[in-house]
């Protein structure tokens, strides 16, 4: 994600900083990639995608909350002792297993668009709008309409609003390309005038560097669906000359 990757920029820039990059002459290459950070935060705070995320998660959890309660109450009707109740059960049931018994662990697309054609076939059937009122559902397909709507109006916002992609890839591009220029500026110094300063500004940048390694396997086992490349920037390690 861009907020790991200008998380780790910044532990760097810090690092950095605490072995006073005017005395280890990386003044030049160290203001670089400070300045294209803070570009790169800029954009990242004045993204309004960054803002749609947790509202999409809001919605889905209210939408996917109003299926299992459908399911649910629909199934436990099916045994009731009143035929009628016993039969609008069976009838909401039946027709729920028609679109599939988990809607909603499918994907964001896939979902929203199960849930309007369900939601259309449960508003339009008449059988299916008795069966509701007979179990007092109206309100729980009501939250499902409304949250499954406006899940939809919001995502085709973020998708819209995800064109500035490209410039978030460019900035990140050009990051990259600043922390490498740094590396080497550090890798040539240790190799030509060596200390302990360099050798331990080495070490910390590679703990920070291990660390946000860590952070991406963890992410990339969980399947996360919102990524940035942070591969390229992590997998380079400064190496200090072997004694």
């Amino acid at each position: 994600m861009i907020k790991d990757f200008t998380q780790f920029i910044r532990n760097i820039l810090l690092i950095v900083h605490q072995y006073n990059p005017e005395k280890l002459k990386l003044k030049a290459v160290y203001q670089a990639l400070e300045q294209r950070d803070g570009k790169l935060q800029e954009t990242y705070k004045q993204n309004p995608v960054n803002d749609i995320a947790p509202q999409l998660a809001s919605l889905d959890s209210q939408r996917d909350q109003a299926v299992r309660c459908l399911y649910k109450v629909s199934k436990g009707y099916l045994h009731h002792h009143n035929e009628e109740k016993a039969a609008a059960g069976k009838k909401i049931a039946d027709r729920l297993t028609k679109y599939g018994k988990r809607i909603y662990h499918l994907n964001y697309s896939a979902e929203t668009a199960v849930l309007k054609n369900l939601i259309n076939d449960l508003q339009t059937n008449a059988d299916c709008m008795a069966a509701i009122k007979a179990l007092h559902l109206e309100d729980v397909l009501e939250v499902m309409n409304q949250s499954n709507t406006a899940f939809e109006a919001l995502f085709v916002q973020r998708l819209e609003q995800s064109s500035q992609h490209d410039t978030n890839k460019e900035l990140i591009e050009r990051t990259i390309e600043a922390y490498r220029t740094l590396v080497q500026h550090v890798e040539a110094h240790v190799t030509l005038t060596p200390s302990e300063d360099y050798t331990s500004l080495i070490s910390h940048m590679n703990e920070n560097i291990e660390h946000f390694n860590r952070v991406v396997a963890r992410r990339s086992n969980m399947a996360a669906t919102d990524t940035a490349d942070t591969d390229t920037m992590t997998s380079e390690q400064p190496t200090a000359p072997a004694k």
